[in-house]
């Protein structure tokens, strides 16, 4: 294998000659210039510092991360507890069909739920807004624009989230407390920026998947069987969402004759400590 040398040096020419060696024969020779050879260098060494402080800055955020207590970093998802205790929660961003229908069984059946309403479609439809809470559901928050917080500033979220609550406060007469982001989507500088404004970030334990239309049967099973003590159930009560009131009858049946009792989110938080998790 051919050995590189710097066999000599012309300060002078500012050059470095370099030959290829192989078995005592030189095989090539090259005049390098001193210029290129420092900017080689240069760029070598600046390159791993680069690359060293990007290393360092990423570690330093993923201490930083991980050294925050859960609430700081997860949503709340349920609440630790051995009674057969759950929250039905539905989000509303859409429509005048399903409300009214959702809200219709559950007052049947005495069910108290926690709903979290879009600002412009609560400000648009206050009446079915108010005919929730007058049957004791629970109103709580799922923004004004229906967008990843994620992509939000801090004064974005903090503004979203507050134009939301005057609203809700304008209609119940009651503030806000928990957000539930669109799409789930959060990092902990979005819980902690809607912290800021008074706001507890809220997900869910279970999904029921009614926003895909998967079939009655389908959104009946995942419910019934994945509810567990203290779960937080995710459902919806927009028109997009076309089998939520078939499903609903049965799955209220089938948690009762489990033994389940459902309760709003605040009243939740009474059977036991709030888990926070990824």
């Amino acid at each position: 294998m051919p050995v590189l040398f710097a066999t000599s040096a012309n300060v002078r020419c500012n050059t470095i000659q370099v030959e290829f060696v192989n078995g005592g024969e030189v095989v090539r020779i090259y005049t390098v210039r001193y210029r290129l050879v420092r900017y080689m260098l240069v760029t070598l060494i600046m390159a791993g510092v680069m690359a060293a402080g990007l290393w360092a800055a990423d570690h330093s955020r993923a201490y930083a991360q991980t050294s925050l207590p859960a609430q700081d970093r997860y949503s709340l998802r349920d609440v630790d507890t051995t009674q057969k205790v759950a929250a039905l929660t539905f989000d509303i961003s859409w429509g005048t069909v399903m409300p009214p229908k959702v809200l219709s069984i559950l007052a049947a059946d005495h069910v108290p739920a926690t709903i979290f309403v879009s600002g412009p479609w609560a400000s648009q439809h206050p009446a079915i807004v108010k005919a929730y809470a007058a049957a004791g559901a629970e109103v709580e928050s799922h923004g004004w624009a229906h967008v990843n917080y994620t992509g939000l500033s801090n004064a974005g979220i903090a503004a979203n989230l507050m134009k939301t609550n005057a609203v809700i406060d304008q209609i119940t007469h009651k503030r806000a407390s928990f957000v539930r982001p669109p799409n789930g989507d959060f990092s902990s500088r979005t819980i902690l920026a809607s912290r800021a404004v008074g706001y507890t970030t809220v997900t869910w334990g279970t999904d029921s998947l009614d926003w895909m239309n998967p079939g009655v049967s389908t959104i009946i099973r995942r419910v019934t069987t994945r509810i567990h003590p203290g779960d937080i159930v995710l459902m919806h009560a927009s028109d997009t969402c076309k089998q939520t009131d078939l499903a609903l009858p049965t799955i209220l049946r089938d948690l009762k004759a489990k033994g389940y009792k459902l309760v709003t989110l605040q009243q939740l938080l009474t059977y036991g400590k709030p888990i926070y998790r990824g």
